[in-house]
């Protein structure tokens, strides 16, 4: 795990089963694409609310690529 550039909020996925089923991978996947690190994490007992994104330690529970970019775009504010 290698630090976020400075200025870059850390975003951590679950990698779980229940987040993975619930397209955990494919957010990550989509996170990078867009130039973004991302770091493999767990769902600290969330299974029910898959997929988790971290987002600077703060949770984004049932995630998707809009939750985490308007959670990104409030932290620029």
């Amino acid at each position: 795990m290698s630090p976020n550039p400075e200025g870059q909020p850390s975003l951590e996925v679950c990698y779980g089963p229940e987040c993975s089923d619930c397209g955990g991978r494919e957010l990550a996947e989509a996170l990078q694409a867009r130039g973004l690190q991302v770091i493999e994490g767990d769902c600290r007992d969330q299974c029910p609310n898959a997929p988790l994104v971290l987002v600077d330690n703060r949770m984004i529970v049932e995630a998707t690529l809009e939750k985490v970019e308007n959670r990104l775009q409030s932290l620029q504010s």
